[in-house]
């Protein structure tokens, strides 16, 4: 009987960057179970999922090149609270110090409630976190200990010549990306993940208006404030939560 391969946790979110990681993972053959965590409060939501329906066909229908297993994602709905205080203590302590979002604590609930070790996430070429998530003190592994990152050093475009090389920019291009897509159905292109899609090299998935609205942004400045001034988003943070 041949061994079962090793079962891969993988945070997939129908976009491009999980998308990859998770082609990569099934190219070499691995079982790779998918997650993804509903957030009522995104508008993307049905169009990432109807994503990540229309590509697990693909997927299915080309085994051949990717042999690896791919289970049932297990869906889950973000909540209210998180249910261990010593994550949300840990990443209030990490605001003091630098910006980052929230879905890390998020993240880090989910997978210490769930007993998971090592889910991977899909986050490429972020300097930000080279130094804070190989950190073995407190605060910091406490809330990105529970992951992997194995894309940091990967840019949007070497995937893209990847999934060319590979035969699978096809699959790649049915991702979704936009948080806060139109009534059309087409990304905004000023949300965080367009601001990202953009300037990764991808500006090319865009109509014409959304790349218009990506050079009138507003939203970016001030998340570049927050960044450079972390106390102060702690403070509005604490404000909104109540701490």
């Amino acid at each position: 009987m041949e061994d079962t391969p090793e079962k891969v946790h993988l945070l997939w979110t129908g976009g491009w960057d999980s998308t990859y990681r998770l082609l990569h993972l099934l190219s070499e053959g691995k079982r790779v179970q998918t997650h993804y965590i509903v957030d009522p409060g995104r508008p993307s939501s049905g169009y990432e999922r109807q994503a990540m329906q229309v590509i697990r066909k693909e997927i299915h229908d080309n085994s051949e090149r990717l042999p690896g297993t791919l289970l049932p994602t297990v869906v889950s709905e973000k909540k209210r609270f998180v249910q261990n205080q010593s994550i949300g203590d840990a990443y209030q302590a990490i605001l003091k110090k630098i910006y980052i979002g929230d879905q890390y604590m998020w993240l880090a609930d989910y997978c210490e409630t769930r007993g998971i070790e090592g889910m991977e996430i899909g986050v490429e070429e972020n300097p930000i976190f080279l130094k804070e998530i190989s950190s073995a003190v407190y605060p910091y592994r406490e809330i990105f200990g529970k992951f992997r990152f194995p894309i940091l050093s990967v840019s949007k475009v070497k995937m893209k010549e990847w999934a060319e090389a590979t035969g699978n920019l096809a699959i790649m291009e049915l991702t979704w990306f936009c948080h806060r897509p139109t009534d059309k159905g087409q990304p905004c292109g000023s949300c965080h993940p367009c601001e990202v899609t953009i300037k990764g090299g991808m500006a090319y998935r865009f109509p014409l208006k959304s790349r218009i609205r990506y050079h009138l942004r507003v939203v970016p400045r001030l998340r570049s404030f927050v960044k450079t001034f972390p106390g102060f988003y702690y403070v509005l943070y604490s404000l909104k939560h109540n701490k």
